[in-house]
């Protein structure tokens, strides 16, 4: 009975592993233009599920793009991440 419960732990876990890593190296990122009057929380909250914290969120577009700050310059180009 232990094998069969330690087993089934062990294959949860790998499918739980799998199942997070699928979609986040592959998926392509999503292009984005700054316009006028943008920010980092707008374009996280227009951009992302409501489940989805905007501050974790700016963070990742932040790191994604190599931006040392918060400011935004209309034309800019993001990636923004899946």
């Amino acid at each position: 009975m232990r094998r069969r419960i330690g087993g089934l732990l062990v294959a949860t876990f790998l499918a739980c592993t799998l199942y997070a890593q699928t979609g986040s190296a592959d998926s392509p990122s999503i292009p984005y233009t700054v316009s006028a009057g943008d920010t980092l929380w707008g374009i996280a909250t227009e951009n992302y599920p409501a489940t989805e914290d905007p501050r974790v969120m700016i963070e990742a577009i932040r790191e994604e793009n190599g931006l040392d700050g918060y400011v935004l310059q209309p034309g800019q180009h993001l990636e923004l991440p899946r």
